[in-house]
Formats: C-alpha cells, sequence, structure tokens
C-alpha cells in the first residue's frame, strides 16, 4: 500500500505569526501532490482559509481553535475540489473565487476575484490576478504581516523521493519538479498568449519582496525567497 504521508499529513503547522499551513495529498492524472491550505489570522482576529485542502475532525478542531473562518478562497477556478465541504462546514463565510468558478458553481462562490476585487483584508493582504486559462486566472497573494507570498497553482516547490510511487516520480521527472521554486510546468511550455500579463505579476511579486513563500503544492520555505522567485521568474523579465 502506497504511504502517502510524505504528501501531507493533514496537521496545522506554524508558519510565522498569525500564518499556519496544513498538508494533504491530492492525486492528478494518476501523479500523487501535496495541496497546501493556507490559513491567516487577520488582525480583526477572523481568519481566511485559501486553496481548501482534505478536511479531518482533528483538522477542522485546530482551526476553531484559532478563531472565526470568516472568508474561504479559491485562489483560481481549478481548486474547487472541497468547496461544498467547507461551505457544508462554514455556512456563515464568504466564499471567494474566479469569475468563471462562480458562474459554474452560483451556491458556492458569493463574491468574485480579480484584480478589481476588494476584500476587506486587502490593505493587510493584497493580491494580483494572472488571467488566462493555463493561469486558471489565478490571484496570488502577500501578506504584509509576515512578507509571505502565497500562491495556489502558479509557481511549486515539490519532490518526489525513491519512496514515492513510479506513477509519481516519472511525472515530477517528466516536469522538471526536483525541490526547486518553478513555474507551474505546463504554464512556463505554453503560456505564450498572456506573457504580458504574466510579466506585470512577475514585477508585482519581486515588489513585494517576500521573505517567505507558501505554495499550493510543494513545501514552504524561506529560504532566499527572493533570488529564488527571480530565478523562476527570469523568463518573463
Amino acid at each position: 500500500m502506497t504511504n502517502l504521508r510524505a504528501f501531507g499529513d493533514g496537521k496545522l503547522q506554524p508558519v510565522a505569526e498569525s500564518l499556519w499551513s496544513a498538508t494533504t495529498p491530492v492525486r492528478f492524472v494518476g501523479t500523487w501532490f501535496p495541496h497546501v491550505m493556507t490559513v491567516v489570522r487577520l488582525t480583526s482576529g477572523e481568519l481566511v482559509l485559501h486553496s481548501p485542502c482534505h478536511m479531518s475532525a482533528e483538522l477542522a478542531g485546530d482551526i476553531a481553535r484559532l478563531g472565526n473562518v470568516a472568508h474561504v478562497v479559491a485562489p483560481n477556478w481549478f481548486h474547487d475540489l472541497y468547496l461544498s465541504d467547507y461551505r457544508a462546514r462554514y455556512p456563515a463565510a464568504t466564499f471567494w473565487g474566479p469569475a468563471l468558478l462562480q458562474r459554474q458553481h452560483p451556491s458556492l462562490i458569493d463574491r468574485r476575484l480579480d484584480d478589481d476585487a476588494r476584500p476587506p483584508w486587502f490593505e493587510e493582504m493584497p493580491h494580483v490576478e494572472l488571467p488566462g486559462v493555463l493561469t486558471f486566472d489565478e490571484c496570488v497573494f502577500f501578506h504584509k504581516p509576515t512578507q509571505t507570498l502565497v500562491v495556489a497553482d502558479f509557481l511549486m516547490n515539490a519532490s518526489a523521493d525513491n519512496n514515492a510511487p513510479l506513477l509519481t516520480r516519472l511525472g515530477y521527472a517528466f516536469f522538471g519538479l526536483n525541490g526547486n521554486v518553478t513555474v507551474f510546468p505546463v504554464l512556463r511550455w505554453f503560456g505564450f498568449a498572456n506573457r504580458a500579463s504574466l510579466r506585470l505579476g512577475a514585477r508585482a511579486m519581486l515588489a513585494w519582496n517576500p521573505a517567505r513563500l507558501i505554495v499550493g503544492h510543494g513545501t514552504p520555505t524561506a529560504d532566499a525567497v527572493p533570488e529564488r522567485l527571480r530565478s523562476a521568474l527570469s523568463y518573463l523579465l
């Protein structure tokens, strides 16, 4: 039986003050990836859940001890896997997502998330939209109090060791996922049509000069983030 704990144990982990992550395994075209949810406690004390992952009773209890979940963010239209579960668990929360997701699931998405959106947390955690099919219209966020860049699919920081399933190791090798911070490979290979908008987004992320990085599929890091980010985005600059 495959041991999936290498792709996340579902436990809440501190990242910085008022910032946590939880990681659970998720499978895509036969390949296992870590799925990282970010939990942000705003200065108001309310919680924002970014990129919902599989929820367990233990994780729900740990989140409840942090505060009240006021907002749930689907950062792009591809991250809708657990939205129904979260809607049932947090019926009073405001759910945010891109326009396509709102059209597809009007009962799940309350507010549209794009460059024009100004959520209640915007001054504390601004965002920039990366429009396009291969970016899934993703919004990336910058948590100012902790200088943390929070990304879903645009950037990855994942690797698979020799204990990972063979198909997963082959998938990581094909995509060039070796523990380095890199732009989502398919976007890097084929994202020509929206190169101009991606360049603007890349410049905004570099201008934020983040000290930490949380990606939706990979390991949070505080190791030389500005340098690693510039290297990953260099083809856009």
